[in-house]
């Protein structure tokens, strides 16, 4: 069931006569040329065997201009706006009349059922128009149209071009166009050659009368002016006869009004031949999806203002829903139209109404248009619309590489030779495999350092930091983004894989993978991961796994990555991953100096051997504390500075929802809770014992006493907490500079 949310009439305000007046012209120029557009069209596609059904054909998109006119004058965000047939549309049209023609010949039918199944099939057309483009809106799917790639979208409108300017020659010689050289031959006869030269010059008069009178004016001189000229030649000049019979189309009587609902109930219609033509009807779709939203982004930028594109895919939905309903043709929004009611002075909505209303007049009039519109004049329109799709092609805004051309160049051949839905289904497939090709030149990996540059949030005793500087480069830490998959997980394993090789002088002996900005990964990067597993297990190399999601995890976990018999382990954050590894290079250098100096002898070597500990540990006291006390509160005053002598504190801080949050941990000897002291500022963050821990403790009162009794013992403890605090600001530095 339909809903009508959001689609009431959105009535101008203040409108008066004048503003009403200027609506009537515009709306009335706009009509001229809409019916102009649908003569050539109904000729293009109803040629050949199909000319007796032009009436209908050219009654049925006449009447799809009329209901979309109307609807979407009422309902489209865009104000004015006017829709009809589209040119790319018609060219689908136009091969899918060819299809059902040739299915139905071959099996010996009539004309008149070979125009009717043409017509049944351009209804069904556009009654799945109609159920798409509505459901794609009331869903607020329209979004996801956007991501059709630009080969596609501008192989099926060079195309469709091309479709439009062979099928203007058509429409003159009455015959199909081939690739076989034999079926041009007859462009160059004494009777069709002139109409095809006179209809080039009604093409280029077009865009040439443009330059000196308003451009919204051009096509309508044009028009008249050449139908003027020819029909007062052809009728004037010309006697009744074979010469002028084959200027015009067929005399085939007034329009009349295609029924759809009448003729299948009342007509056989032979609806396998329609069923084999699903991938034409199917494109037919996807081609008015696409064209919609290419005129609405169109219409977007040259009127600086943004539309609700799931509201104008209801509008046209509901618009093809009713044209089918009505015996109307598939017709949508359309960019030009639209801007030539602007040029033509339109200010409201009513002027798109406008357009159906004459429209809808000229239909019922009943006037056989065929036999007073010259062929030349259809077929230069048709040849004109062709040209300016490649025209505009040609220079969009977008700059494109050379395969993005030759994709869009194999599309329009394939398109041209067996059809839109191959074409389309050849873009999709190519546009893919172009995408993969350029995305995986980018590679995955965003940063790469070693632990001489990068270090967890750890701070340790100098010593160590000294060991792990010196041996940093056995560390490798890969920061990797996006999504990882066959274009680029080989290439992951390469740079690995050359890095691993080529660094002798230190052999690697850990790599961090970090997936924290990954997105996903396919089988063949899983794959590509197992082979670099088994290459770092080949070199004694150890992998460790960070950041990984559920799925990633379950991935690796079948692989066997984090199995009991290998090396491999898997952290929740980078930070743990580097702090494993840097724990893992402590433990195989024994840790070094590291392990042999006790917090005195520390302290010793740090003041010169200048100062004796004990000095210093008269103004201190000696805390120990067991694991998960406090040494410092979040907001408390910093009235002590802290030597810590052994065991492991964490400094952490509360969020706003009140969870604790890890930022660092110090390990082994070193100054704790300097910076508040100093600063004379409140406690910024909590310091917390891991392990039990031994901490001396100079509060402030004893640091005024040192500096007042022992002033030297005070001037070694400055320039040890100034040393620390530049080593710490230099590797900051160092690990800021490597990460820009």
């Amino acid at each position: 069931m339909l809903s009508f949310e959001n689609l009431a009439l959105r009535r101008p305000s203040n409108l008066d006569m004048p503003t009403l007046g200027r609506d009537a012209v515009a709306g009335a120029i706009s009509a001229v040329v809409q019916v102009a557009y649908c003569i050539s069209f109904a000729a293009l596609i109803f040629t050949g065997d199909l000319a007796s059904g032009f009436p209908l054909g050219l009654a049925g998109l006449i009447m799809g201009a009329v209901v979309t006119c109307i609807v979407i004058a009422v309902t489209s965000t865009f104000s004015p706006v006017v829709g009809g047939p589209d040119s790319p549309a018609v060219a689908v049209m136009s091969v899918l009349a060819s299809s059902i023609a040739t299915a139905l010949q071959a099996k010996g039918a009539s004309t008149d059922a070979m125009v009717l199944n043409v017509l049944v099939a351009l209804t069904v057309s556009t009654l799945l128009t109609g159920i798409l483009l509505y459901g794609t809106g009331a869903l607020k799917l329209g979004q996801w149209l956007r991501f059709i790639p630009y080969p596609v979208i501008a192989g099926f409108l060079a195309a469709s071009g091309i479709l439009l300017i062979t099928g203007g020659m058509e429409v003159i010689t009455q015959t199909n166009l081939t690739l076989q050289p034999l079926s041009w031959e007859v462009l160059y006869s004494e009777a069709y050659g002139p109409q095809i030269l006179l209809g080039a010059l009604f093409a280029a008069a077009i865009p040439i009368l443009g330059r000196f009178v308003p451009s919204y004016l051009a096509l309508p001189l044009a028009f008249f002016g050449f139908l003027t000229v020819m029909d007062v030649v052809l009728f004037g000049f010309v006697g009744p006869g074979t010469l002028r019979e084959e200027w015009f189309l067929p005399s085939l009587g007034e329009l009349r009004l295609w029924l759809p609902v009448n003729a299948i109930l009342m007509q056989p219609v032979d609806w396998s031949v329609i069923a084999q033509s699903s991938a034409e009807i199917g494109s037919f779709c996807g081609v008015m999806a696409i064209a919609l939203l290419l005129d609405v982004s169109s219409l977007e930028v040259a009127r600086q203002k943004t539309a609700d594109l799931d509201q104008e895919f209801r509008s046209n939905g509901l618009a093809n829903l009713l044209a089918a309903a009505f015996g109307g043709f598939g017709g949508s929004l359309s960019m030009n139209a639209c801007i030539l009611l602007d040029e033509s002075g339109a200010t409201t909505r009513w002027s798109g109404a406008i357009v159906g209303i004459v429209c809808a007049i000229i239909l019922f009039s009943g006037v056989d248009v065929g036999s007073v519109v010259p062929k030349a004049i259809l077929a230069g329109m048709l040849a004109y619309l062709g040209v300016m799709i490649i025209v505009e092609l040609w220079a969009a805004p977008a700059k494109s590489s050379w395969l993005d051309w030759a994709l869009t160049g194999v599309m329009t051949l394939v398109i041209i030779n067996f059809g839109y839905f191959m074409g389309v289904l050849l873009g999709v497939i190519g546009a893919c495999l172009t995408f993969a090709l350029s995305y995986s030149r980018i590679g995955v990996i965003r940063r790469h350092l070693t632990r001489h540059d990068f270090s967890s949030n750890v701070e340790r005793s100098p010593e160590q930091t000294r060991l792990l500087r010196e041996e940093g480069r056995r560390v490798h830490v890969f920061w990797l983004s996006g999504f990882i998959f066959f274009g680029s997980s080989n290439g992951l394993f390469e740079r690995i894989k050359r890095v691993i090789e080529e660094q002798r002088d230190k052999p690697v002996g850990y790599v961090v993978l970090d997936f924290g900005a990954v997105s996903g990964l396919d089988t063949s990067a899983v794959l590509s991961l197992v082979k670099l597993r088994n290459f770092c297990e080949e070199h004694d190399v150890t992998l460790a796994f960070s950041g990984l999601s559920e799925d990633m995890q379950q991935s690796f976990d079948k692989a066997g990555f984090f199995a009991s018999d290998r090396p491999h382990q898997r952290f929740a954050s980078r930070n743990e991953a580097v702090e494993w590894c840097e724990d893992m290079l402590l433990l195989y250098h024994e840790v070094g100096d590291a392990s042999v100096h006790s917090f005195e002898s520390w302290l010793g070597k740090e003041f010169g051997g200048q100062l004796d500990f004990a000095r210093i540990a008269r103004f201190m006291e000696r805390e120990e504390l067991d694991k998960g006390a406090f040494l410092f509160r979040q907001g408390e005053p910093s009235d002590s500075v802290v030597l810590q002598a052994s065991g492991c504190v964490a400094v952490t801080i509360i969020d706003e929802h009140g969870r604790p949050i890890r930022l660092r941990r110090m390990v082994g000897h070193t100054v704790v809770g300097e910076m508040g002291f100093y600063r004379h500022v409140p406690r910024t963050a909590s310091v917390i014992a891991e392990v039990p821990t031994v901490v001396y403790r100079l509060r402030r009162e004893a640091f005024d006493r040192m500096q007042a009794e022992d002033p030297e013992a005070a001037a070694a403890l400055h320039k040890l907490i100034i040393r620390l605090l530049s080593d710490r600001l230099e590797f900051a530095n160092r690990e800021i500079s490597a990460l820009i």
